[in-house]
């Protein structure tokens, strides 16, 4: 899985990287909290949007325990 950075220009728009709009289309859909955003094409069924973000939610828990051994692996040095 790639993780990706936007940023905002001056203006505040967000510009998504030409491969992320390449894989989602033009019109997208968002559905935000206070912390996150979930940014999906906006013709993709419900049910598909949540197979990926249970595998999206795999990724991130596997990327916290490798912090969390690089980090434990610091302290013993």
């Amino acid at each position: 899985m790639v993780k990706f950075q936007v940023k905002a220009n001056p203006s505040g728009q967000y510009y998504f990287p030409k491969e992320v709009r390449a894989e989602l289309g033009n019109k997208l859909a968002l559905i935000c909290n206070a912390k996150t955003a979930l940014v999906f094409s906006e013709d993709t069924p419900l049910n598909v949007v949540l197979q990926s973000v249970q595998i999206i939610v795999k990724d991130l828990q596997q990327r916290l325990q490798m912090q969390k051994e690089e980090h434990f692996s610091n302290e013993q040095h």
